[in-house]
């Protein structure tokens, strides 16, 4: 492309070279001060002054002064000037809102032989204002381009406002997320610490309880409180298994020992340690699994907990007498696994929280109250640390309920 030649006989061609450099110059938001200096100089060429002044506004923080030529010793007193001009500007745009038609934009200006002042407007709110003197008359035309310079610097303050607000929010949110990050983290250290320190008295409770069993083989009634001892003791170890997880999942990066497996073998095992509380409350337990195996790569310890929690959770919250299946199979590039239940179901507004560790279900419902609710959060954190995801369905309260898990095939066995 071949360059245009500049006509340095046309003035109107100087002005628009002139504004054009200007308006180059506010291409970046940043360093704003070097930036409005620039261009005041520049200014010069087609509104000539011997004194030129900035006063820049922000609705926070302290008034931007940009004096050129920048001399300390008249910086006080321009800055007075520049104060009691938009104090006139503002007061003179308030007196013509009520006169003026509704459609009829106003600019408000102030000028005489000598002096010139514009304000700095934006988005209808006045942001500073602009002024020149000098020792030549001034014309309509300068007032006109020192107009058109004005409008350009409103344009780039608003820009480097609208950047600093990003800025602020950004800076906000960084400061909202570390906040709350750090009080995640201190609630998961409590609860390590709690758990540590609840689970301190079980080891001398199940010595004394090795003391007790050989008494109780011949008194039923202490074989009795053996028997319930026991089980409490076992249900707290538990509890305080998962609050040690949760706490540990929360705090740490859990390193997975994935290896191939069999989503066959997982129920299979998660069933064995599940079906005791099942048992107990006279549920039927139905599990539909293909012959073919279903293969996955994952940590088996972990994948195990997910079903077994699963089951845990259905056989707490269904009435004695309930129903319990169990469905395994492929859809697609994914290993599904279905846990549904006939028990007390979960409420709408429930749904969207039933994973979160601070939730509680209305258990108004029901007296199958156990544990503190940490299963289906331990469930979700190792099924998505798995790559998988885990949902939930339920028509409503009585309905009963069913859990959904997602987890991507893997080689086969």
């Amino acid at each position: 492309m071949t360059p245009l030649r500049r006509d340095v006989s046309n003035p109107m061609g100087s002005v628009a070279r002139t504004l054009y450099d200007i308006a180059q110059g506010f291409d970046w938001p940043l360093d704003p001060d070097a930036r409005l200096r620039r261009a005041l100089r520049l200014l010069r060429r087609i509104v000539p002054y011997d004194r030129c002044g900035l006063l820049d506004t922000p609705a926070v923080g302290a008034p931007r002064l940009v004096v050129e030529p920048d001399a300390p010793e008249e910086r006080e007193g321009v800055g007075r000037i520049l104060r009691r001009f938009l104090t006139l500007l503002t007061d003179e745009a308030h007196r013509a809102t009520v006169r003026r038609p509704p459609d009829v934009a106003l600019v408000p200006l102030w000028a005489s032989p000598s002096h010139l002042a514009v304000p700095l407007v934006a988005l209808d709110r006045m942001l500073g204002v602009l002024f020149v003197r000098g020792t030549d008359v001034y014309t309509d035309d300068h007032l006109r381009l020192l107009s058109v310079v004005a409008a350009q610097i409103a344009a780039y303050l608003t820009a480097c406002r609208l950047r600093e607000q990003e800025e602020q929010i950004v800076t906000e949110h960084e400061a909202a997320r570390a906040a709350a990050d750090a009080e995640s983290r201190g609630k998961d250290e409590f609860l390590a610490i709690l758990a540590r320190e609840l689970g301190k008295p079980l080891t001398p409770i199940r010595f004394a309880m090795l003391t007790i069993r050989s008494q109780a083989e011949g008194d039923p009634a202490v074989q009795r409180a053996k028997d319930v001892v026991e089980r409490q003791v076992r249900r707290l170890t538990r509890l305080l298994d998962d609050l040690l997880d949760v706490s540990h999942l929360g705090r740490t990066k859990v390193d997975l020992r994935k290896e191939p497996l069999t989503l066959q073998t997982i129920v299979t095992e998660a069933l064995e340690t599940s079906l005791g509380l099942a048992d107990a409350r006279r549920h039927r337990v139905s599990v539909s699994l293909p012959e073919e195996p279903l293969s996955l790569e994952g940590d088996f310890i972990r994948l195990r907990q997910v079903v077994a929690n699963l089951l845990s959770n259905a056989a707490k919250y269904t009435p004695p007498g309930g129903e319990i299946s169990v469905t395994g199979y492929r859809e697609d590039s994914e290993i599904v696994l279905r846990v549904r239940d006939t028990g007390i179901g979960i409420s709408p507004e429930m749904l969207p929280r039933v994973f979160d560790l601070r939730a509680q279900a209305d258990r108004s419902l029901t007296h199958f109250d156990e544990g503190l609710g940490v299963g289906l959060t331990l469930a979700r954190i190792l099924v998505e640390l798995h790559g998988g995801s885990i949902d939930v369905h339920s028509e409503g309260p009585g309905r009963g309920s069913e859990f959904v898990v997602r987890l991507p095939v893997g080689a086969p066995v």
